[in-house]
């Protein structure tokens, strides 16, 4: 098996990260699937969708240390929901990681990403101007990364859609140090939030998590 790591994060909250290394028919055999389950599989074609796919419901089974069946679906806005277990969760994952955050207390969210140095040419795409005023130069891809990610974990515990990266969610200035916590916000209409920030790198990908 291949957990990187599990801990828990917060009171009755864990964060758990799977480093991909099995074939999809080792997670299969894993799983206690019914038949919608293994329909939606069957029809995932790409071969690392279906990866993604399998290694976070092992992840969520693993975690959860259970051997009862759990009904995971999608609400209407695509938010995982287990509904025969009394937690929250999130999931999120990015070339061979899948990160999951579980909770018998909060609403959640996690974002994990790979780091490449596109995010220089789009960070105008998810950052306002003072946001990007204050990016450092130096350690700026794992800066900005960092700000990617709080802002796609933001958008889940928010768990609704039509968020707008720079309209709607926002990061206060922070010093990036490779892991550590930062300010963010949530403001749309009449909902206001001022969410703690969890950001983590490992290796050559960027997490951050939120519960709240």
């Amino acid at each position: 098996m291949a957990l990187l790591f599990a801990k828990e994060v917060a009171e009755e909250t864990w964060l758990g990260i799977w480093r991909i290394e099995e074939s999809a028919d080792w997670f299969r055999s894993q799983l206690m699937l019914d038949e919608n389950e293994n329909t939606l599989i069957d029809a995932i074609k790409h071969p690392q969708r279906k990866l993604h796919w399998l290694s976070s419901r092992v992840l969520i089974r693993t975690m959860m240390q259970t051997d009862q069946f759990i009904h995971l679906e999608n609400d209407l806005n695509g938010k995982p929901v287990i509904h025969n277990f009394p937690v929250e969760l999130s999931l999120s994952h990015s070339a061979d990681l899948s990160a999951l955050l579980i909770s018998k207390k909060y609403k959640v969210g996690i974002d994990i990403e790979k780091m490449d140095p596109k995010v220089l040419r789009i960070k105008h795409k998810f950052m306002s101007a003072t946001e990007l005023s204050w990016v450092s130069t130096e350690d700026a891809i794992a800066q900005l990364y960092s700000v990617w990610c709080a802002k796609e974990a933001m958008y889940k515990l928010y768990g609704e859609k039509k968020l707008d990266f720079r309209a709607h969610l926002f990061v206060d200035r922070f010093t990036y140090t490779g892991s550590g916590m930062l300010k963010g916000k949530i403001s749309k209409g009449a909902y206001y939030a001022e969410p703690d920030v969890h950001y983590e790198r490992l290796e050559e990908y960027m997490t951050a998590y939120v519960f709240q």
